[in-house]
């Protein structure tokens, strides 16, 4: 009984995985199949935190709620406790819990990112790029922990691969803030550092506005390029790795790098038009990474 309702929550996980995913390596074929599952259970928790701090119904205090039960069902995870959730919600976690067993990733992953989505629902804005480093500590630093969990690697014996990691997976969630600089406004979400605004002579009220002059462009264009840096930093990853792995980290290195050759091609224009990858490109960087 017990394996029929895991193997219903993997595939509850799968099904939210295939409707809304982008940019996550979820499901992608340089993933072998044997160890897609665990990616689908961490994305389908992922995208519900992020569905309650992304919500336009909820108000701040409600959200922070919401997403601090997760914390608490995290919490009986791992002291071994029966999930309290009687809706679907229920498979999602029987589904991590599996996922956390089998593969054995530390569960302070996931609390980390529960504290990143609680951040995203206080509406913060960020005074510096330190600022942002620490967010994407703990917004995406995790998510390349538990894929690298996944295929076996663990922190304690390999510690200059999570390093770069970390570099990478930075990378990857700023270049996402600058692409999505508009779809975020939306939200009221600023992660434009305020000293870079300063630093442009570029305000507050003018990006509410959506004014898009010179300074807004240098402004993009200076972001774009520290971030390039982190890429560059991070750039040997792949390399310690093997197999399928060091093809998907290839394929998802060279999507974030495009996204930024991309921003740069349309002149850093990015709150008139959000940058994203073709079907030609998707297909480009998987060949790529086989080279």
């Amino acid at each position: 009984m017990k394996h029929h309702l895991t193997d219903l929550a993997y595939d509850h996980c799968r099904k939210i995985a295939s409707e809304h995913y982008e940019n996550f390596p979820v499901g992608s074929i340089l993933v072998p199949s044997d160890k897609r599952k665990y990616i689908y259970s961490v994305y389908a928790f992922a995208r519900y935190a992020d569905d309650i701090a992304d919500s336009p119904t909820l108000d701040k205090i409600e959200k922070i709620r919401r997403l601090g039960i997760l914390g608490e069902e995290l919490l009986k995870i791992e002291e071994k406790n029966p999930a309290s959730f009687r809706d679907e919600t229920k498979l999602i976690f029987e589904a991590l819990k599996d996922t956390i067993g089998a593969v054995g990733i530390p569960i302070q992953e996931f609390k980390d990112l529960l504290s990143a989505f609680k951040q995203d629902s206080e509406g913060m804005l960020y005074e510096n790029f330190d600022q942002l480093i620490d967010y994407s500590s703990r917004s995406a630093n995790p998510i390349g922990h538990i894929v690298l969990n996944v295929f076996g690697y663990h922190k304690e014996e390999n510690g200059e691969m999570f390093q770069l990691s970390d570099k990478i997976c930075t990378a990857l969630q700023l270049t996402n803030f600058w692409q999505d600089v508009s779809e975020d406004l939306k939200m009221k979400r600023v992660y434009v550092p305020t000293d870079n605004m300063a630093k442009h002579k570029y305000s507050i009220n003018e990006l509410n506005n959506k004014i898009e002059n010179d300074n807004f462009r240098e402004m993009i264009k200076d972001l774009c390029q520290m971030t390039a840096e982190l890429f560059k930093q991070g750039i040997r990853l792949p390399e310690l790795t093997k197999g399928r792995l060091k093809l998907e980290l290839r394929a998802t290195i060279n999507g974030g790098r495009l996204i930024l050759k991309k921003i740069s091609e349309m002149d850093y224009r990015v709150l008139s038009k959000r940058p994203k990858l073709t079907t030609f490109d998707k297909f480009s960087i998987i060949l790529k990474a086989f080279k």
